[in-house]
């Protein structure tokens, strides 16, 4: 929770009626109760309303109506902001509303008000070429416990799919070993729970492993994955933000210095090797944890759903660190087969195996 002193910078009062009702620093901490959502979502509604308050007082608005949100979105729209930032402002505006309305404070004039359509088919960031992954992982000293850290991170993101924010929030008990397989259990996209097992192929087992032996903090099961070395926060958290900005200067320092390249790229990376190496969409998905499969016990011990995914890690490990020949999808039927339903491809796969076994009896 807020205290309202964070709330309390100079914003004009703006009037809101049935009943009156200042857009208040209270006003904004009961709003905040009301989105129960996590620090970092309530950080960004602070920031996104207090533009939408600043708009309202340059336009002298004290009552708003469902034309001034449209307007609202419209002075977005020419703002020059990125389409997924307008998005984010308009959502916030859409959210109060529906609390005030929900708290009987003001009708919810925001109600089905769209903006931007952000397309999610273009990537922001680029994905690393095949010959880059190997290239910048010679550029790490693994000699040196700073080396060895960075490079566990490197191969966690490039083979693993993780994100900074999981990177940042593993801790060594995470790490569990079922069945003679290895898993991370990372808090995941929206999750609140460490719920989903990653699995680590050997080769990433080996690279955590000989990281977490180069240790000089005496480690528990409690402390995070990873730490910083440096002498006052030796032991510590690494923060996300200085992860990213870790993975970036590695990036620089092999020579990839391009502000469309940054850390996340390494997920990207993950993603794109995954389709190169040959996979199914399905695999591809849950490789990514794109969706929500089970993630529970019971799906771990499931042989057939461990033995794809360690194909998938190793399919996508080998592509890029051992130079893996690929038999690659024509580009016109993965497009197609894009577009299908789960049962559609899983018919067609049906009708491939069946094809397969008519030819072996033949």
């Amino acid at each position: 929770m807020y205290s309202t002193a964070v709330l309390r910078e100079p914003v004009k009062v703006m009037t809101l009626t049935a009943p009156q009702q200042s857009f208040s620093a209270a006003l904004f901490d009961e709003f905040i109760d009301y989105t129960d959502r996590k620090e970092t979502t309530v950080k960004g509604y602070i920031s996104c309303i207090r533009q939408f308050a600043a708009w309202m007082n340059e336009q002298g608005i004290t009552e708003p109506t469902r034309d001034d949100i449209k307007a609202y979105r419209d002075h977005l729209s020419s703002s020059g902001l990125a389409t997924g930032t307008q998005t984010q402002y308009l959502r916030a505006v859409k959210h109060f509303f529906k609390w005030t309305a929900a708290e009987s404070l003001y009708p919810n004039i925001a109600d089905n008000i769209h903006g931007a359509k952000v397309r999610h088919d273009i990537h922001k960031k680029d994905a690393l070429q095949r010959e880059d992954v190997s290239r910048i992982a010679a550029t790490i000293d693994r000699t040196t416990e700073q080396g060895k850290r960075l490079y566990a991170m490197y191969v966690l993101c490039v083979v693993c799919g993780l994100r900074t924010i999981e990177l940042n929030r593993a801790n060594i008990e995470d790490l569990k070993t079922t069945g003679g397989r290895t898993f991370l259990y990372v808090q995941g996209k929206g999750h609140d729970d460490k719920d989903a097992p990653v699995l680590l192929i050997s080769e990433v087992c080996e690279a955590v492993r000989d990281y977490l032996q180069s240790r000089t903090d005496r480690p528990t099961g409690k402390s995070p994955l990873f730490v910083s070395t440096g002498n006052r926060s030796k032991g510590k958290r690494i923060a996300t933000t200085t992860i990213s900005t870790m993975l970036k200067k590695m990036l620089i320092n092999a020579g990839y210095d391009s502000d469309r390249l940054t850390a996340h790229s390494l997920r990207h990376t993950s993603g794109t090797g995954a389709h190169k190496a040959g996979l199914d969409l399905y695999s591809v998905q849950h490789l990514m944890r794109h969706c929500d499969p089970a993630t529970s016990e019971i799906y771990i011990h499931d042989d057939n759903h461990a033995e794809a995914e360690q194909r998938g890690r190793q399919g996508i490990y080998d592509y890029y660190f051992n130079q893996a020949d690929l038999t690659p999808v024509l580009p016109e039927l993965e497009r197609e087969l894009m577009q299908m339903s789960e049962d559609e491809q899983r018919e067609i796969l049906e009708q491939i195996k069946q094809r397969k076994e008519s030819r072996q009896h033949e």
